[in-house]
């Protein structure tokens, strides 16, 4: 207690000054808020004279308003390909020079020895006077010709040119003379390895002692070039000099003060010079024997063709021994080194050093190997037990067959002769390749018994290349040809509605012709019971529906005709309705082939945009085909599923196909020999007559059709793949066989075709054999 007063004594003006200050703001803060209040009271009553005197007043200026940014912000165009926006160029361009006395010959040859191993080559040839180039022997790609007939400058138009087009696409820069022969895989590996931060001014052969020459081949990098480009008008005007070698040399060490290199970081460049043709003949006979010849970059000059063809199997030859060499080599490294590796994974594939086989996951997964014979082949898939061997299966097992049996026999040293194929297997491993393993019967010379080998064969994968296809876009238009027969007018209309709703309500790029087929005796055009009177009326009017949108349906009336070869007309059918509808489309049409019992997919018309090519490739889709309905105990469904109880992806439907009008005019014409052209109704009798039929079998076309047509006489790729946007009701297939006393091999063809067709349509295995099933028990 005496220690709480004696602090209260202390602080007690302390707490009185306190309470005092509290009770005076109490008193005197509302009085403060009051007056503050009627001060404010009095500006908003008072005159504007107040505001406008009051600096600090804010003031919207609208004079000049709305202005516009004085700096546009710019869009970002980002490029199409990846490798433009990062810089990456290719490796190796290569420049020839040559001229029209040479390009049938030495040209071509270059043309064929380098094309397939560089980046990109163009031939850089004289064109004075404006005379068409003469190239007979092949089409060389990459020609620009020279209209200045100077020959001095005819570099200096080359390194021009190549800055105007390539500069920002390649790396390293070889110019030669058509009359060089040029190891193109030896310098391909040269400037793999050299790095292009430095200036490259090589040759294998140097004129003095700063001068590359161009008969052994001139190497640049992209930054010499780009460092001459502004000094080319110098270069020109000092080309006083005859010789390439010396103007163009002089150009570079102007240009980059650069002599000429025979090494480029570590890497050496050596050519050969041919002084005698003898000189070359002995060369070639032994070219192992000559160092300097094997180490060649480039080999000059070149007196024909046939010598560079020569020159150029010598090499192939050395590399080929080389490679074996190092392959063996590798082998031999392998084994030795297995040795030292944990015991569970001390494991040498064969052949050694190839890919393992795969290991499968579940037993789904295990893959199967399919027995065959000399002249079948057994239970290759899950609808057939045996069938012959096919063109190229026969060639594959004859070659396999061969190199085993000279293996053996050398092996023995001929004491053993072949005597038949027991048994063989074979296995495709998508990760290796095929392995096949062969039962041979062979006989014993020396004892007179027959014995029994077994040998196993390995066909690896070689690299995987990747095949640069012209670019396509998905903005095509796509022009459908539907072909309509009197008995399938209800599914037209169907495919009516759908197109309306995939194409015409999506503004999808399409058109649609109706090929409308008449039989022989029903009534036609203008006729007032026209069978197709009510399917032209819906096309007309969704025509002038959506005439605004560009949307058009047009029809083509085509009548056939009566024939004894029924299967056969029906068959070849698809050449007359293309035929007669072709000629109304521009040669760089995209033509799809349709059927009235499709249902019609955005997805399906965007892959035949994507998979068709012009002067490329041609696309045939295999369809997912619905099952029988009759026979499914599934209810059928308003929309087709992909599922294996509705349907399957039937591999014998070859009638959906897409292709460019120009693709199959030119096709068509190579095939007319065969199957002649229809240009009118009246000409589709000539396609179904019996000479037709005889031509036909003359080739072993028991298949005629557009997509045969397409494999047999056309440059372009024929792509056949699954296509689940693809999906065909079922339609009921009715096989009429030939009429007549006359045997039609290829009508015979037809009929057992559609029949193995109607079959593997009708139901999945298990829905057949429970139908067969119950019919048993039914019986009962």
């Amino acid at each position: 207690m005496l220690c709480s007063s004696a602090r209260l004594r202390q602080n007690f003006y302390l707490i009185i000054g306190v309470t005092i200050g509290l009770l005076f703001s109490l008193i005197v803060g509302p009085l403060l808020e009051t007056g503050c209040l009627f001060s404010i009271s009095t500006i908003d009553s008072d005159s504007s004279s107040i505001i406008s005197n009051d600096e600090y007043e804010p003031h919207i200026n609208l004079a000049g308003k709305p202005q516009r940014a004085q700096k546009i912000p710019q869009t970002l165009l980002r490029p199409r390909y990846y490798s433009t926006e990062l810089g990456i160029r290719e490796k190796l361009f290569v420049g020839i020079l040559a001229n029209q006395a040479s390009v049938d010959g030495l040209a071509v040859a270059v043309n064929k020895t380098v094309t397939h191993w560089v980046d990109k080559t163009i031939f850089f040839v004289d064109a004075a006077g404006g005379h068409k180039l003469n190239v007979t022997l092949m089409k060389i790609p990459g020609i620009v010709g020279f209209t200045d007939s100077r020959n001095v400058l005819k570099p200096f138009h080359m390194v021009k040119y190549i800055a105007d087009n390539y500069l920002d696409e390649y790396e390293f820069f070889m110019l030669i003379k058509d009359s060089t022969y040029l190891n193109a895989d030896k310098l391909m590996n040269l400037v793999k390895r050299v790095s292009v931060s430095e200036d490259v001014y090589a040759s294998g052969t140097v004129i003095g002692t700063n001068y590359c020459s161009l008969d052994a081949g001139i190497l640049l990098s992209n930054s010499v070039i780009r460092k001459m480009i502004p000094n080319v008008d110098w270069c020109v005007r000092n080309a006083f000099s005859t010789s390439d070698d010396d103007n163009f040399g002089r150009c570079v060490l102007h240009s980059v003060d650069l002599p000429c290199q025979t090494s480029i970081q570590g890497q050496s460049i050596s050519s050969y010079h041919i002084w005698e043709a003898k000189d070359l003949i002995n060369l070639l006979n032994q070219p192992q024997q000559q160092e300097s010849f094997n180490r060649a970059l480039t080999v000059y000059p070149m007196p024909n063709a046939e010598t560079m063809y020569k020159t150029h199997l010598a090499f192939c030859k050395m590399n080929l021994e080389k490679s074996n060499m190092e392959i063996e080599a590798l082998r031999r490294s392998i084994v030795a080194e297995s040795s030292l590796e944990p015991p569970s994974f001390r494991k040498v594939t064969w052949p050694v050093g190839s890919q393992t086989g795969s290991t499968p996951s579940t037993r789904f997964d295990v893959l199967k190997w399919d027995h065959f014979t000399e002249t079948h082949l057994y239970l290759d898939s899950r609808i057939s037990n045996i069938r012959p061997l096919n063109e190229a299966e026969n060639a594959d097992i004859r070659n396999v067959l061969n190199t085993s049996i000279e293996y053996l026999e050398s092996k023995y040293s001929n004491n053993l002769k072949f005597d038949r194929l027991v048994n063989g297997y074979k296995r495709f491993d998508p990760s290796r390749g095929l392995d096949y393993i062969l039962d041979l019967s062979l006989k014993d010379i020396v004892g007179n018994r027959l014995i029994q080998k077994r040998v196993e064969v390995s066909k690896l994968l070689g690299k995987v290349e990747m095949l640069s296809v012209p670019y396509v876009t998905e903005n095509t238009r796509v022009h459908i040809l539907l072909p309509v027969r009197t008995n399938e007018k209800e599914d037209a209309f169907r495919f009516l509605r759908q197109y309306k709703q995939i194409c015409i309500d999506k503004k999808e790029k399409t058109m649609l012709m109706l090929v409308l087929l008449y039989d022989a005796n029903a009534p036609g055009k203008g006729a007032v019971d026209d069978v197709f009177k009510q399917l032209k009326d819906e096309a007309t009017s969704l025509s002038n529906a959506h005439k605004k949108d560009g949307t058009k349906v047009a029809w083509l009336s085509v009548r056939i005709p009566n024939t004894k070869l029924v299967a056969l007309r029906d068959a070849l059918l698809d050449f007359a309705i293309i035929d007669l509808a072709i000629r109304k489309f521009p040669p760089d049409a995209l033509m799809m082939l349709a059927r009235p019992k499709m249902e019609i997919r955005q997805d399906y018309l965007n892959r035949v945009r994507m998979n068709t090519i012009m002067e490329w490739q041609i696309f045939s889709a295999l369809p997912f085909s619905e099952y029988d309905p009759n026979l499914m105990t599934y209810p059928r469904q308003a929309t087709l599923d992909v599922n294996k109880y509705y349907g399957h992806f039937d591999p014998f439907d070859y009638d959906h196909l897409s292709f460019y009008a120009k693709d199959y005019v030119i096709t068509r014409k190579h095939a007319e020999s065969l199957i002649p052209i229809i240009r009118a109704d009246r000409d589709i009798h000539h396609l179904v007559s019996e000479s037709t039929s005889h031509s036909l079998k003359a080739v072993n076309m028991t298949n005629p059709s557009v997509y045969s047509m397409f494999v047999a006489y056309s440059d372009c790729h024929v792509f056949r793949a699954v296509e689940s946007g693809l999906r065909l009701r079922h339609k009921q297939r009715h096989c009429e066989w030939y009429e007549g006393n006359i045997v039609d091999h290829t009508s015979a063809a037809l009929y057992g075709n559609c029949v193995r067709s109607r079959n593997r349509n009708a139901g999945s295995k298990g829905q057949l054999a429970r139908l067969v099933l119950e019919y048993q028990n039914q019986l009962k």
